[in-house]
């Protein structure tokens, strides 16, 4: 599996040369993601993965440097999550577990796909915004969205739809029944809920 990063994430990661591959391409259809690192609020390091044939994504909210380090064991966490939060089958889950066993990390090449990373991320600091009568957080937009299927693409399909329709075809699952996509947003509430109650003890010490 090939890993895509930013020069932002590269740079975080501080990764040498040798330690890049310069690979074109990949073989299998579920191979090829981008990453990249970025803020959603002052101190709060997040992280983006984005599958480069579907636009399918998910994110690792709030992590540490030590935790970014470690992309290909954060990859692979919230791949599963992912994964889980579909309600996909067992064959695909170890159908995936199997491409994870060898994660390379290579550099962006497709600024399409970092376009569209960077629409996620406008559209989610614009949801994330702070309320300027409260500085509170809409939490309860933002937990209530999930950008891996709201969003169309081009051809008007939502990133969960295109990723079904790719496992569907794979001939590893072939006889395999892909589920339609559940809305379940438990890593989003989770986090908005660390947020909440950071903010609710600010006040605390403030009074």
């Amino acid at each position: 599996m090939l890993l895509r990063c930013t020069q932002k994430f590269l740079t975080e990661l501080r990764l040498k040369k040798s330690e890049i591959a310069e690979l074109p391409g990949v073989l299998h259809p579920l191979d090829e993601w981008y990453a990249h690192v970025f803020f959603l609020y002052p101190r709060r390091k997040c992280a983006i993965f984005m599958h480069a044939n579907t636009g399918f994504c998910f994110f690792a909210f709030d992590r540490t440097r030590n935790q970014l380090n470690d992309i290909r064991g954060l990859f692979r966490k919230c791949l599963g999550r992912a994964l889980f939060d579909e309600h996909y089958p067992g064959s695909v889950i170890k159908l995936f577990n199997e491409r994870l066993e060898d994660i390379k990390i290579g550099q962006t090449i497709d600024r399409k796909i970092v376009s569209l990373i960077n629409r996620r991320l406008w559209e989610l600091g614009y949801m994330s915004d702070y309320s300027p009568d409260d500085q509170r957080v809409h939490d309860e937009f933002l937990a209530g969205l999930d950008f891996r299927r709201e969003i169309t693409l081009k051809d008007y399909r939502y990133p969960i739809e295109r990723m079904r329709d790719l496992l569907a075809d794979l001939e590893e699952l072939k006889g395999t029944e892909i589920p339609m996509a559940k809305k379940k947003h438990e890593v989003l509430e989770a986090f908005f809920e660390t947020l909440r109650q950071g903010r609710q003890l600010e006040k605390n010490m403030t009074n």
